[in-house]
């Protein structure tokens, strides 16, 4: 007997080791789109409006070059499906239902992400999911989130300004986000806050702490410095063009081209960040399995059972707050007691359907036309109806 014939055999390709569960996974995929189609929606045109969140197109490529990239620790596992994942959904669609009841679209989203995470878990099953950890947390980033703090930045960047010159001993008085010198005056616009910086500084430090790093807490700490260096960078970069404009004599010409100027002093803030990284590299290439024995196939069954489970327990809130805002039998309408005048007489007008949600009367006073009317509107309007 040959020495070969005693050896495990080679597991089989991750291709055609997910080809048995991988239909539950594409329609799960696919119901869950077309369930949260306007979170993804409202992301999208964030991602191509909002210049903070231009990135939000990498995201998804990233996620799958990630996942690339740790393809040697997948190599003797397979998909798994379990139900117990499954569970999460109940408080991910909690969430959705109260970011959606109180018109949060970032809550919406986010919960809709959780509960994307949920379908992925579930068909993945533990193991494997723990292999793909790092690009499973990196999706986050797909969800726009964030612009909250915009006031916070202000406020933050206006106190920095304001403690930097009295440091310089340059003369300046700041009301809120007014910033006034001898030279001229400089306002913090929202633009100005550095949310740009910060959030494309987030998803850059947290992708690279995932290529460089295997311990938990060097990927936190540099995530910790994405998140507290650009901040204070943006601090430094708007103390510049104040102290530029006074250098200058003109307030007018250190704002030109400021955010040209902001954009090159972010990249070389991201370089030095990047460089006081590189000492604390670490290998993080997995480790490959011990034997590379085929592992079980993944049974279809369980597949579309925890897929189905989890989808049921997904829709439950959005059809919950379909419910809720479907459209109200039009109550009886009568026009508000209004007292045209002598001068004022009512104008026959079109009559409305008796299950109209307007009603209007139109008075003639002396050649001009005055109209009354009441109107219903629908649940969850907005101020622009």
């Amino acid at each position: 007997m040959s020495a070969g014939s005693l050896a495990s055999p080679l597991a089989p390709p991750l291709g055609r080791r997910l080809r048995p569960a991988l239909p539950a996974l594409l329609l799960g995929l696919l119901a869950w789109g077309l369930l949260f189609r306007a979170e993804i929606a409202a992301a999208v045109r964030v991602w191509i409006e909002s210049t903070a969140y231009n990135h939000g197109f990498l995201i998804l490529p990233l996620a799958l070059w990630l996942a690339w990239d740790r393809r040697a620790g997948l190599r003797g596992l397979a998909p798994e499906p379990t139900l117990w994942p499954v569970l999460a959904a109940v408080p991910c669609g909690i969430a959705w239902f109260l970011a959606d009841r109180l018109g949060i679209m970032e809550g919406r989203q986010l919960a809709a992400m959780g509960l994307l995470e949920v379908l992925l878990v579930a068909w993945l099953g533990w193991r494997l999911a723990r292999a793909l950890a790092a690009p499973l947390a990196y999706l986050v980033f797909l969800v726009p989130f964030g612009a909250f703090i915009t006031p916070v930045l202000q406020v933050f960047t206006a106190r920095f300004v304001n403690v930097g010159l009295d440091v310089l001993g340059i003369p300046h008085v700041v009301t809120d986000f007014l910033i006034e010198i001898p030279e001229g005056r400089f306002f913090v616009a929202e633009a100005c806050a550095g949310l740009r910086f910060l959030i494309a500084s987030i998803a850059f430090g947290a992708l690279y702490a995932l290529l460089l790093y295997r311990s938990p807490w060097r990927r936190l700490a540099f995530l910790a410095a994405s998140l507290v260096v650009p901040v204070i960078a943006n601090g430094l970069r708007a103390l510049g063009i104040v102290a530029l404009g006074h250098v200058l004599g003109s307030a007018e010409a250190a704002a030109t081209d400021h955010v040209v100027y902001g954009w090159g002093f972010f990249s070389a803030v991201i370089l030095l960040l990047t460089l006081a990284g590189l000492p604390f590299r670490q290998d993080v290439t997995p480790r490959p399995p011990a034997a590379a024995a085929s592992p079980a196939p993944p049974r279809p069954a369980t597949a579309w059972g925890a897929m189905v489970a989890a989808l049921l327990l997904a829709a439950v809130a959005p059809a919950g707050a379909a419910l809720l805002d479907r459209p109200q039998p039009v109550p009886p309408l009568a026009l508000p007691a209004f007292t045209a005048g002598a001068a004022c007489i009512a104008a026959p007008g079109p009559a409305a359907a008796p299950d109209a949600a307007a009603r209007t009367q139109s008075f003639d006073c002396g050649g001009a036309r005055l109209v009354a009317g009441v109107r219903i509107l629908p649940p969850r309007s907005g101020p622009a109806a």
